[in-house]
């Protein structure tokens, strides 16, 4: 009645209000491109809100409406705060308005907690309101394969929050495609398992406990690497760069890439090379330049070059690149607790002897808008690799995050030397306040770092 009342719907050339079936029956559409009437759609969310519920789902913003057009007529006219156009001239700023609408409304009304909005419509700006999913598909495993240049193009074209339905939308899936689209799934920026009703059912638990183990391997591994994706969204936020990225972005010079879209990088640091063939245990995996470690044996391999993966239903080919810093949640806090309370252990994977590398890692509360405020931590790192020696120098550029973690938790995982001693300045990390032990099987030095520094150098002594 408000809505009729205050004359917030699109109408017609000719003045009736746009009447379009959808999935409640005929509907009217609010005209978005209107400040007044986002602030109205804004202010109807305040039932939910008051719920407890912070997020929204935008479907069928497209608009999609079921008549022979599948959108809104194009000849309705939007109010266009006073600049007048038809739906032809303005159909695709529909979703991005709507989202706009939701997201600002939520805000307004959680009393400085962030919202959550997920829309299948957008247009240039939207990352800024809302992520994105890549609407109704299948389960096919061509849809599997076709997700990963979907949401590769939507990154490079500023939407770096995007992903498919995991598992695919409509038709059946089957226990191996759920399996290995969970395993890629998992490692895109909006991961979600979601299907339709009239499909069987595809939750992990649905094939047996074989998927299931799969399914929450890799659940586990995506809540274990939080800190790391968080802060490829925060470089996101910064630069505009993907989260998910081509290697193409990353490595513009190596002809072999141009076309390569069966694989992706995360950040700079993960390579993932998923399975996308059903019954199959190996596929070809392009390293591009430099030395690239498997995450689950610790192989090095040289750059330049393609390998065969193997890759038996359970395993997804998954590379780190030498020197990175991959910030990751202790094992068995794989829920998604992103405070100073988590264990946070910040992980150096040894680069080759003569080589160097910078890292970082950022945090927040991940749930106010305290960051704006400073209310944030950023961790960079350096270090110069060498035949019988690491140097890792640490600075926080910014340390305005109080809280109780007062040591900090290192690794160097894949050294190519057996350490001797860990010196801090003139001290031993010992005579420092800290720890360290070796597991000369894994070939990883773990230590325990005093965390009231703002900068300090690490020397790794073989």
């Amino acid at each position: 009645m408000e809505g009729t009342k205050n004359d917030y719907f699109c109408r017609k050339l000719e003045g009736e209000v746009f009447i379009g079936n959808v999935w409640p029956g005929a509907s009217a559409f609010p005209d978005f491109t209107e400040d007044q009437v986002r602030s109205w759609w804004g202010e109807q969310h305040r039932y939910y809100t008051e719920l407890g519920i912070h997020g929204i789902w935008n479907d069928m913003n497209e608009p999609a409406v079921f008549n022979a057009s599948k959108t809104m007529d194009l000849d309705v006219v939007h109010g266009n705060d006073g600049d007048m156009k038809t739906h032809r001239e303005l159909h695709n700023l529909y979703g991005m308005l709507m989202s706009m609408a939701t997201q600002q409304g939520l805000k307004q009304q959680l009393d400085g907690e962030r919202p959550f909005v997920l829309t299948r419509a957008g247009y240039a700006g939207v990352q800024k309101y809302a992520a994105t999913w890549t609407g109704d598909n299948r389960s096919f495993w061509e849809h599997l394969a076709m997700a990963i240049p979907m949401v590769l193009n939507l990154g490079l074209s500023g939407q770096p929050f995007a992903g498919p339905d995991i598992g695919g939308f409509a038709h059946n899936a089957t226990p191996e495609l759920l399996a290995r689209w969970t395993q890629a799934g998992v490692f895109f920026p909006y991961c979600r398992n979601h299907s339709v009703l009239e499909s069987i059912r595809q939750e992990p638990w649905s094939f047996g406990s074989e998927v299931e183990d799969i399914c929450r391997k890799y659940i586990r591994l995506r809540y274990r690497l939080l800190p790391y994706l968080y802060t490829q969204f925060y470089e996101a936020h910064k630069t505009g760069l993907p989260i998910m990225r081509p290697l193409i972005l990353e490595y513009p010079n190596d002809r072999s890439v141009f076309n390569l879209c069966d694989q992706f990088l995360v950040g700079t640091s993960l390579l993932v090379a998923p399975i996308l063939r059903p019954s199959t245990e190996y596929r070809p995996v392009y390293l591009p330049a430099g030395e690239w470690i498997d995450f689950w044996t610790g192989e090095r391999h040289e750059g330049g070059r393609t390998i065969l993966a193997h890759a038996p239903i359970d395993v997804l080919p998954l590379y780190v690149k030498a020197g990175s810093m991959v910030s990751e949640l202790a094992e068995d806090q794989w829920k998604p607790v992103m405070n100073e309370r988590a264990t946070v252990t910040i992980s150096v994977y040894a680069g080759a002897p003569g080589t160097e590398s910078a890292g970082r890692w950022y945090e927040d509360d991940a749930r106010t808008y305290a960051y704006e405020n400073g209310g944030f931590n950023l961790l960079e790192s350096t270090a110069v690799f060498h035949e019988d020696k690491l140097s890792l120098n640490l600075a926080y550029a910014s340390k305005g995050m109080n809280g109780d973690r007062d040591r900090l938790h290192l690794q160097v995982k894949s050294m190519n030397f057996a350490p001797a001693a860990v010196r801090t300045g003139q001290a031993s990390l010992e005579e420092a306040g800290g720890s360290w032990s070796y597991d000369e099987t894994l070939r990883t030095l773990s230590l325990q770092v005093p965390n009231s520094f703002d900068k300090l150098e690490l020397v790794i002594q073989g």
